[in-house]
């Protein structure tokens, strides 16, 4: 349809509005994390990576050139990893509504609270969410090098492309070691959980033994 080069336009938009969402998340976390928020440092800076990979898309050079094609190969991955960006999104977003929506009713956290930890409930969504995002993270590692790797022979040589490629890798690693460290928590607080409830049965028990 476009012969193999995006349109400007659609992209720039796009690419701005990837700016504004994250400049959003880094805010309300900050304001979150200012009001007792325990919500990792990670993540913040997470975003502020984001924030500043959105910002140098937008510099790129992305008109219709003879050439086009081989110069937009940076941006087509650029906005593969971010469609699957929004889709793991959108299964977290999904996930921490229904785990905080649980735990404010039964008393136990705040709305400025986010969710890890004790939520170690719904394994079913875990199960689904936890493997989307390892996938995210393997892919979003694999276009940070695929950047670098047509930043350095020469397909796509514009310093965009190399320090997007290094953001990508370092957001990556980031968010891995992150991920893994909630996984080992929610894992030992359930683990606790079982423990209290069967020391609980058992005290229940002994009252009805010795009567």
């Amino acid at each position: 349809m476009w012969d193999g080069c995006l349109p400007a336009l659609p992209v720039q938009l796009y690419q701005a509005w990837l700016l504004y969402l994250y400049t959003g998340l880094a805010l309300r976390e900050n304001i979150l994390r200012a009001n007792g928020s325990d919500i990792r440092p990670w993540w913040i800076k997470h975003h502020y990576c984001a924030m500043a990979m959105a910002l140098i898309s937008l510099t790129w050079e992305i008109e219709r050139e003879p050439n086009c094609s081989q110069k937009q190969r940076g941006v087509q991955l650029f906005l593969k990893w971010a469609i699957m960006q929004g889709v793991a999104m959108l299964l977290q977003n999904r996930y921490q509504r229904q785990r905080l929506y649980t735990r404010i009713a039964l008393g136990k956290a705040r709305r400025m609270d986010v969710v890890w930890g004790e939520t170690a409930g719904v394994d079913g969504q875990l199960l689904l969410l936890f493997p989307v995002l390892f996938i995210l993270q393997g892919f979003e590692a694999y276009v940070g090098v695929l950047l670098l790797k047509t930043a350095f022979i020469g397909v796509v040589s514009e310093w965009q492309v190399v320090t997007c490629g290094i953001l990508l890798i370092i957001m990556a690693a980031g968010n891995f070691a992150n991920t893994v460290k909630t996984l080992v928590t929610k894992s030992r607080v359930k683990a606790k959980m079982k423990r209290g409830k069967s020391r609980q049965d058992l005290k229940s028990e002994s009252p009805a033994k010795s009567s």
